[in-house]
């Protein structure tokens, strides 16, 4: 079985963006957990859904997850090669706590998680979480990209600015008017992939500092 070590989680009811958790949440340090790697289809219903794994998976999880002084019965992390969540489930299997990784632990694992030989489990869907969840997740996205280029473009920090851009638009622009219009426009619409890419580069840059 393989292992991710020494983290910080913040177990919740709710599955939510790591920049959506409170200074006042019950983190817990966890000193190993175990982790699969799992198809994009599978976190993705894991993360969306109210799930149900069978009592051969809990059998392997059961009091695998260290704290300093105790153990949670039944937990684990779940990723795929761009993106981990944290679950805790219930004896009866179901998927009762969710909490995100922080952008570092989320970066260091998907280093290794090519490693780790991708498993199938066997789960059913309970019911569908709530589409708040995720309508949340892309408002925390817009609100971090947004007050970053404005920043950005109050102090004319062109060079940043074109790096942000051609990050997300894959083009060289000088003009940063148009640059900073462009960014505004897009984030009138859904995010995507690129969007999620983004916010973590704007995060990293603050993390390195």
């Amino acid at each position: 079985m393989n292992f991710y070590y020494d983290i910080t989680l913040d177990f919740l009811e709710n599955s939510y963006s790591f920049y959506e958790i409170e200074k006042t949440d019950n983190f817990v340090e966890v000193k190993k957990i175990p982790l699969f790697q799992v198809s994009n289809k599978v976190l993705k219903d894991f993360i969306n859904n109210k799930v149900k794994v069978n009592q051969d998976f809990l059998n392997i999880i059961y009091n695998k997850t260290m704290l300093k002084n105790s153990y949670i019965e039944y937990a684990c992390i779940l990723a795929d090669k761009n993106n981990a969540i944290a679950l805790e489930f219930n004896e009866e299997g179901i998927v009762t706590k969710y909490s995100s990784l922080s952008l570092m632990d989320e970066l260091n694992l998907l280093e290794v998680i090519y490693t780790i030989k991708n498993i199938d489990i066997d789960y059913n869907i309970i019911s569908k979480n709530s589409k708040s969840m995720t309508l949340r997740k892309e408002n925390i996205i817009k609100d971090i990209i947004k007050k970053e280029i404005t920043k950005l473009y109050n102090d004319k920090n062109i060079s940043k600015l074109q790096f942000l851009y051609l990050e997300w638009f894959d083009d060289l622009e000088s003009d940063i008017d148009k640059i900073y219009n462009t960014m505004l426009d897009k984030l009138k619409d859904n995010i995507s992939k690129k969007e999620e890419k983004i916010s973590k580069i704007i995060e990293m840059s603050y993390n390195n500092v």
